[in-house]
């Protein structure tokens, strides 16, 4: 890092620290699991759905929202997935109902979570950096995804204990919207976008990504 920029820096660690609270909330519901089903009776099936169902939106949303970013911008796309995920965050304490818990869950914090995830920052961190820097950029944005979840797992184990399991879910919304400021970081306002001209770019190597047979090979082993 010592042959980047100051500003490519500090964007690539802004980045690695919305992606830190972003994945850390979304990898510590498990803890909430056991609390949720004594508290509302849904039962774990239920409750295992809302997760299965945000497990698959939060995949779903990241080439959307990617695309999203390179039309407008990525600091839009990050305020508004931080802000979606700290209000599904706060509604499911809220939820007596599967779909309630669907809504709030499984659709809108997954959602959130996708929209502050790797496909945004990764590429909003690599328009400050030459080519050569970008590689590194990403392994360090990823690290502080798994960074993440080693943290905020004793954090919300421990708000558990001392809120209970609703002042918790409440407390980890604050938490998520106090990563808003790095958006501003990651994503100055006012600054280009080099993709703003060229909606169809996404689209375009998205198709160029379903027609290269490796890269369907490698998700078809994923799915095994």
């Amino acid at each position: 890092m010592r042959t980047w920029s100051k500003s490519a820096v500090v964007v690539t660690l802004s980045a690695a620290g919305i992606l830190m609270v972003t994945m850390g909330a979304r990898q510590s519901l498990g803890l909430f699991v056991s609390p949720l089903n004594g508290s509302t009776g849904l039962g774990i099936a239920t409750i295992s759905l809302a997760l299965a169902v945000g497990q698959l939106m939060w995949g779903a949303i990241q080439p959307v929202a990617g695309a999203i970013a390179d039309r407008y911008g990525p600091g839009k796309v990050l305020v508004a997935g931080l802000i979606v995920l700290s209000i599904g965050t706060a509604l499911t304490p809220l939820m007596t109902s599967g779909f309630g818990l669907i809504v709030a869950l499984g659709v809108l914090a997954a959602i959130g979570a996708g929209a502050g995830s790797f496909s945004v920052l990764i590429g909003a961190a690599a328009r400050h950096l030459t080519v050569d820097g970008r590689g590194k950029a990403a392994g360090i944005i990823n690290a502080g995804g798994s960074f993440g979840q080693f943290v905020f797992a004793p954090i919300s184990q421990a708000l558990i204990q001392a809120l209970g399991w609703m002042g918790a879910m409440w407390s980890l919304a604050l938490i998520t919207l106090g990563a808003l400021p790095l958006a501003r970081v990651v994503s100055p306002s006012g600054s280009a976008h080099p993709h703003a001209a060229v909606g169809s770019a996404p689209w375009s190597a998205a198709r160029q990504a379903m027609g290269n047979r490796t890269y369907l090979l490698l998700h078809a082993g994923l799915l095994t």
